[in-house]
């Protein structure tokens, strides 16, 4: 179901636009397409860019080619949209690596186009899941955060989000083995246990909202310690019980390229 309910309709309007002149531009079939980055997240600014990102399909043939052709689709970025998106084939070989991102896309709550293929899409995405790899990705991603952090004069409020969400996604792989929410709330209520610190981070996501990107806004001590100490728990060579991820095989995408040329 497309979202599009925190998304300024000129704005939702106008990357509908772009999708479609992509399509038409480069022969392909956009299957989904989402909002990535902090308005996805639930702590965007007012001046907060659109990151759109998608997946798409060029008609059969062009996957039997003898010689790679270019898997990636990227816009000029502008002040306010960055458009980019991965061929279907790219994705699937992602997943199978154990890339977090590409799980991302299948959970935004911010949808732009949504093909009749999405659940199955989705479902070969998602099944591929391997929680080491994302454990690491997501731990990486607040390592490089909470360097910037401790060593910057400044202690921006969109730098210790994305510190706060990497932190609670990992978090989130370490406890229940499943793909982390992207938004960030849903990381906080389901992590968080002291109520008095979730509802200081509610009222930082709500001063945010109102600030623009550039603001350095003071995070309160107590919140900062908690996530302080919660990345310390992050181990860099932690055990987690395996979760066999099911790879997505050969036959698996020539059926699903095979599927989605009835439906187009």
């Amino acid at each position: 179901m497309i979202n599009n309910s925190q998304i300024d309709p000129v704005i939702f309007d106008e990357v509908k636009t772009h999708l479609t002149e992509i399509e038409n531009q480069h022969d392909v079939v956009i299957l989904q397409a989402i909002e990535s980055g902090s308005r996805a997240w639930g702590f965007p600014s007012p001046d907060s860019d659109y990151d759109v990102r998608f997946i798409y399909s060029h008609p059969k043939d062009w996957y039997v080619q003898l010689n790679d052709q270019r898997d990636v689709i990227e816009l000029p970025i502008n002040d306010e949209l960055d458009i980019s998106g991965w061929d279907v084939r790219k994705a699937f070989n992602l997943a199978n690596k154990g890339n977090a991102v590409i799980q991302e896309w299948m959970i935004s709550p911010i949808v732009y186009r949504q093909h009749d293929c999405y659940t199955q899409l989705s479902k070969l995405i998602n099944r591929a899941f391997n929680p080491v790899a994302s454990y690491h990705h997501y731990r990486s991603m607040a390592k490089k955060a909470f360097f910037d952090i401790e060593n910057s004069n400044e202690k921006k409020l969109k730098r210790f989000f994305y510190f706060a969400r990497a932190t609670l996604s990992a978090k989130w792989i370490l406890e229940k083995k499943t793909i982390p929410s992207i938004v960030f709330s849903d990381l906080v209520c389901g992590l968080i246990s002291d109520q008095e610190i979730v509802a200081t981070i509610n009222a930082l996501v709500k001063q945010k909202e109102q600030e623009s990107e550039r603001s350095s806004l003071e995070v309160p001590s107590m919140v900062y310690r908690e996530f302080v100490n919660i990345y310390g728990t992050l181990e860099e060579s932690v055990k987690i019980e395996p979760v066999e991820p099911s790879i997505i095989t050969n036959d698996d995408f020539r059926t699903f390229l095979l599927g989605l040329d009835k439906q187009i």
